[in-house]
Protein backbone atom coordinates (compact mmCIF):
# COMPACT_ATOMS: atom_id res chain seq x y z
CA UNK A 1 0.00 0.00 0.00
CA UNK A 2 1.58 3.35 -0.85
CA UNK A 3 2.00 5.98 1.59
CA UNK A 4 -1.29 8.18 0.07
CA UNK A 5 -3.30 4.98 0.70
CA UNK A 6 -2.11 4.92 4.16
CA UNK A 7 -3.03 8.95 4.81
CA UNK A 8 -5.98 8.44 3.36
CA UNK A 9 -6.82 5.64 5.34
CA UNK A 10 -5.67 7.18 8.59
CA UNK A 11 -8.00 10.37 7.62
CA UNK A 12 -11.11 8.59 6.83
CA UNK A 13 -11.08 6.65 10.52
CA UNK A 14 -9.95 10.13 11.78
CA UNK A 15 -13.74 11.31 10.17
CA UNK A 16 -15.15 8.71 12.27
CA UNK A 17 -14.15 9.13 15.50
CA UNK A 18 -14.68 13.01 14.42
CA UNK A 19 -18.36 12.61 13.47
CA UNK A 20 -19.40 10.44 15.97
CA UNK A 21 -17.89 12.92 18.79
CA UNK A 22 -19.12 15.89 17.31
CA UNK A 23 -22.06 15.48 15.18
CA UNK A 24 -23.50 11.67 17.24
CA UNK A 25 -23.03 9.53 13.44
CA UNK A 26 -21.91 6.26 13.25
CA UNK A 27 -20.10 6.01 10.02
CA UNK A 28 -19.33 2.23 8.36
CA UNK A 29 -18.11 3.31 5.00
CA UNK A 30 -21.82 2.68 3.45
CA UNK A 31 -23.76 5.07 0.97
CA UNK A 32 -25.91 5.62 3.87
CA UNK A 33 -23.22 7.03 5.81
CA UNK A 34 -22.48 9.36 3.03
CA UNK A 35 -25.59 10.79 3.99
CA UNK A 36 -25.54 11.21 7.01
CA UNK A 37 -22.27 13.26 6.28
CA UNK A 38 -24.63 15.24 3.70
CA UNK A 39 -27.22 15.61 6.22
CA UNK A 40 -25.37 16.78 8.77
CA UNK A 41 -22.93 19.19 6.66
CA UNK A 42 -24.38 22.19 7.61
CA UNK A 43 -24.28 21.51 11.41
CA UNK A 44 -20.55 21.57 12.03
CA UNK A 45 -20.71 25.29 12.07
CA UNK A 46 -22.57 24.63 15.35
CA UNK A 47 -20.90 21.65 16.73
CA UNK A 48 -17.21 22.45 16.66
CA UNK A 49 -15.52 25.47 18.44
CA UNK A 50 -14.64 28.45 15.23
CA UNK A 51 -17.33 26.80 13.00
CA UNK A 52 -16.43 27.50 9.60
CA UNK A 53 -13.27 28.53 10.35
CA UNK A 54 -10.47 28.27 7.25
CA UNK A 55 -8.86 25.77 9.50
CA UNK A 56 -11.86 23.65 10.42
CA UNK A 57 -13.20 23.61 6.15
CA UNK A 58 -9.46 22.80 5.59
CA UNK A 59 -9.93 20.01 8.50
CA UNK A 60 -13.29 18.75 7.01
CA UNK A 61 -11.87 18.61 3.54
CA UNK A 62 -9.33 16.31 4.45
CA UNK A 63 -10.98 13.85 6.57
CA UNK A 64 -14.73 13.89 5.10
CA UNK A 65 -12.85 13.60 1.43
CA UNK A 66 -10.80 11.06 2.37
CA UNK A 67 -13.85 8.90 4.13
CA UNK A 68 -16.26 9.49 1.11
CA UNK A 69 -13.25 8.64 -0.77
CA UNK A 70 -12.90 5.39 1.26
CA UNK A 71 -16.34 4.84 1.00
CA UNK A 72 -16.31 4.77 -3.00
CA UNK A 73 -13.01 2.80 -3.25
CA UNK A 74 -14.06 0.10 -1.11
CA UNK A 75 -17.30 -0.31 -3.32
CA UNK A 76 -16.20 0.37 -6.49
CA UNK A 77 -11.97 -0.56 -6.15
CA UNK A 78 -9.31 2.01 -7.61
CA UNK A 79 -6.27 3.39 -6.38
CA UNK A 80 -5.30 7.06 -4.91
CA UNK A 81 -2.64 9.36 -6.94
CA UNK A 82 -1.98 12.72 -6.40
CA UNK A 83 -2.54 14.29 -10.59
CA UNK A 84 -1.33 17.57 -10.93
CA UNK A 85 -1.01 18.17 -7.11
CA UNK A 86 -4.13 16.82 -6.18
CA UNK A 87 -5.44 14.20 -4.41
CA UNK A 88 -8.02 11.49 -6.73
CA UNK A 89 -9.36 8.50 -6.95
CA UNK A 90 -8.90 6.53 -10.17
CA UNK A 91 -10.30 3.84 -12.06
CA UNK A 92 -9.80 2.30 -15.44
CA UNK A 93 -13.12 3.87 -16.07
CA UNK A 94 -13.01 7.63 -14.28
CA UNK A 95 -11.30 9.95 -11.60
CA UNK A 96 -12.87 12.14 -9.25
CA UNK A 97 -11.17 14.15 -6.42
CA UNK A 98 -13.71 13.62 -3.32
CA UNK A 99 -12.00 16.07 -1.24
CA UNK A 100 -13.17 18.70 -3.58
CA UNK A 101 -16.54 17.63 -3.87
CA UNK A 102 -16.51 17.76 0.34
CA UNK A 103 -14.74 21.56 -0.13
CA UNK A 104 -17.68 22.50 -2.33
CA UNK A 105 -20.44 21.38 -0.36
CA UNK A 106 -18.91 23.00 2.67
CA UNK A 107 -18.20 26.42 1.16
CA UNK A 108 -21.36 26.14 -1.34
CA UNK A 109 -23.36 24.72 0.19
CA UNK A 110 -26.46 21.83 -0.57
CA UNK A 111 -26.27 21.76 -4.83
CA UNK A 112 -22.85 19.56 -4.11
CA UNK A 113 -25.03 16.66 -2.57
CA UNK A 114 -22.85 14.41 -1.31
CA UNK A 115 -25.10 12.08 -1.29
CA UNK A 116 -25.63 12.29 -5.17
CA UNK A 117 -22.22 12.90 -5.75
CA UNK A 118 -21.76 9.41 -4.56
CA UNK A 119 -23.97 7.43 -6.44
CA UNK A 120 -22.65 9.18 -9.95
CA UNK A 121 -19.18 7.95 -9.03
CA UNK A 122 -20.18 4.81 -7.82
CA UNK A 123 -21.68 4.32 -11.31
CA UNK A 124 -19.04 5.88 -12.92
CA UNK A 125 -15.87 4.05 -11.33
Amino acid sequence: MSDLADEIQANALEAQRFSRKHLVLELDFSEASVDLIEANADDVEYAIKGGKSKENIEMLVRIWGSYVGESLRKLCGGEWAKVDGQICLRSENAATSPHDQVRSRIVEGGRHHLGDYFRRMKQEL
